[in-house]
């Protein structure tokens, strides 16, 4: 299993520097590119990429992205993770992590423990609101 440092692609904020949220592209195992609405520091760290929202689509109701399970050293605390791109380092292989954590300027490392990948919900036909074209 890979041994991954993300701590360069993760630049800790001020202390007086709130993490913003903006939108980042994440990309379904398809290779379809959606705009999420994601914490800046967690998108970078887990392989999101900078978009323009405007001409994007927005994640589909129903469309869970694929997420990353993982723990510290003490077994105290645990995290799940979006993961951005199914190619990520991050998703197939594994390893270790330092994670931002909200409100702290310094990252918690963090040994990957699971993955799941995307999940589809899609609405039945009853709930739809529309009958089947059967006029009886």
């Amino acid at each position: 299993m890979a041994t991954l440092d993300l701590n360069a692609k993760f630049t800790a904020p001020d202390a007086n520097e709130n993490d913003s949220r903006k939108y980042m592209k994440y990309t379904s195992d398809f290779g379809v590119e959606y705009a999420v609405l994601i914490s800046e520091n967690i998108g970078e760290t887990f392989d999101f990429e900078d978009i323009d929202a405007a001409n994007t689509p927005a994640l589909p109701q129903g469309f869970e992205m694929r997420r990353v399970y993982a723990v510290d050293a003490s077994g105290k605390v645990r995290a799940s993770y979006p993961v951005g791109n199914p190619a990520s380092d991050v998703y197939r292989e594994g390893g270790t992590v330092v994670a931002p954590r909200k409100g702290k300027a310094d990252g918690l490392l963090l040994r990957f423990t699971g993955s799941v990948g995307e999940k589809k919900r899609f609405v039945s036909s009853d709930d739809t609101g529309q009958n089947s074209g059967d006029n009886t």
